[in-house]
């Protein structure tokens, strides 16, 4: 059974910024297939949920191409999956929502 996903401001805003980023400074593909790369994580996360829990109650995918982890929480109750932040890892870790 595939959970519902909804995606915060913040992770919006993340995502955007990394596109834009990587539309300037590498291309227009790489931007697109970073797109591409974080939608098929979403698809495998809606499926099956259950993720490392790194702290509290937020749970973390790697994307699989490009440096970046999604943080997510689940509601079991409502079937719904929470993506908070989508975080480069080369930031600083104190910075994890």
């Amino acid at each position: 059974m595939a959970f519902k996903v909804i995606i915060s401001d913040e992770a919006k805003s993340d995502l955007e910024n990394s596109y834009l980023y990587y539309r300037e400074n590498a291309s227009k593909k790489v931007a697109d297939n970073f797109i591409k790369d974080f939608r098929k994580s979403i698809k495998i996360i809606s499926d099956n949920p259950h993720f490392k829990i790194m702290f509290d109650e937020f749970r973390a995918k790697p994307l699989s191409k490009y440096p970046f982890l999604i943080f997510f929480s689940v509601n079991k109750k409502e079937d719904t999956i929470l993506i908070a932040r989508v975080f480069h890892t080369a930031q600083n870790p104190e910075k994890y929502p």
